[in-house]
């Protein structure tokens, strides 16, 4: 194997660790963040109006740069696990997250490992001004199989070649860690929009994730700012806004976005229409994000394409993102909710 296809796999493992560091050292950078609502804030586990849901997100990127896709995966459960008898709307919720990124035909795998807990306190009788705080932990582990990272010796049939490397650069195994991270959200609703903004915070005990020996590495605390409005336009569209912002190590950055959802039939004939979802994120310096979307009883996805944005140009060539999100909700009791792709 020639020396520049070393150096360039080399420098993809590398991007894989860096990645990783943020995307399942508790930053997932999905473009339909609202999909993995537990690694935005624990504060939304059981949130919303069905009793449990299940969500999943595939992210794939690097699609078109001549070695295996970089792959980054969500699963995540929640549900409200206790309800006050007296008042159903103050409830205590939990949920579990698992986040992958998987590269290198498998060579590369970084794992994490989440549960978190929640409360929900309304503050008034008709529970339109509500207040929920959470809490979680995470555990996490990066996994590289040398048996697939094997190069070409200087020998060759030709003689011997001094510009091939002669070795492999040095990678040590990564030492998994464990993290806390907690929240809080305050929300106001009515019968036709529903509004909620607030904090979280990410690994709070500080840990170091290297693959270089770098014990000046650290994985920095993650805090996340976020808000989500929903109304009815009119009885047949609903219109729903989100953003998110992300301050970690002075680097901070945005997402936001609205979506359109075009109820297919009567909203009053079914407590769960059929909705096609039309919407549009932006991503600060980075990519718009188009994004269509169908929501069928207690099943929903969506499909979103990064467009790049960037003004820098990446040396592996034209490349390509595209994530997939698969929602299933249980059964909803409360009448008429308003249609939103992430509650």
């Amino acid at each position: 194997m020639r020396g520049g296809k070393f150096i360039y796999i080399f420098m993809v493992l590398i991007c894989c660790c860096l990645t990783a560091q943020q995307t399942l050292g508790q930053n997932p950078v999905f473009s339909q963040f609202y999909a993995s609502p537990l690694s935005i804030n624990p504060a939304f586990a059981g949130n919303g109006d069905a009793d449990w849901r299940i969500m999943g997100i595939r992210r794939s990127q690097w699609i078109g740069a001549g070695v295996d896709p970089l792959n980054t995966t969500s699963l995540s459960l929640d549900g409200k696990i206790y309800r006050q008898k007296n008042n159903e709307q103050n409830y205590i919720g939990a949920g579990v997250l698992f986040l992958q990124d998987k590269g290198l035909g498998g060579a590369y795998n970084c794992n994490s490992f989440n549960f978190a807990i929640s409360s929900h306190v309304s503050l008034d009788e008709d529970d339109r001004h509500g207040l929920s705080a959470g809490l979680g932990g995470t555990y996490s582990n990066t996994l590289i199989d040398y048996s697939q990272l094997s190069f070409g010796q200087q020998l060759s049939s030709s003689g011997f070649n001094r510009v091939l490397p002669t070795n492999e650069m040095y990678i040590s195994d990564v030492k998994p860690y464990y993290s806390a991270f907690a929240g809080v959200t305050y929300t106001y609703r009515t019968e036709t929009s529903s509004f909620d903004i607030g904090l979280a915070g990410y690994r709070f005990i500080s840990s170091s994730q290297t693959a270089l020996q770098d014990k000046n590495q650290q994985n920095p605390p993650r805090y996340n700012i976020h808000a989500n409005y929903q109304a009815f336009i009119n009885a047949g569209l609903v219109f729903n806004a989100n953003a998110l912002y992300v301050v970690e190590n002075h680097n901070d950055i945005y997402s936001a976005g609205v979506n359109f959802g075009k109820i297919l039939g009567s909203a009053g004939e079914e407590e769960q229409p059929t909705i096609l979802n039309f919407g549009l994120w932006y991503r600060q310096t980075d990519a718009v994000i188009p994004y269509l979307g169908l929501s069928y009883k207690n099943m929903q996805g969506g499909l979103s394409y990064d467009v790049n944005a960037s003004s820098s140009k990446s040396s592996l060539g034209p490349l390509q993102t595209f994530e997939f999100s698969l929602i299933f909700r249980s059964p909803q009791k409360r009448a008429n909710p308003i249609p939103c792709p992430w509650k």
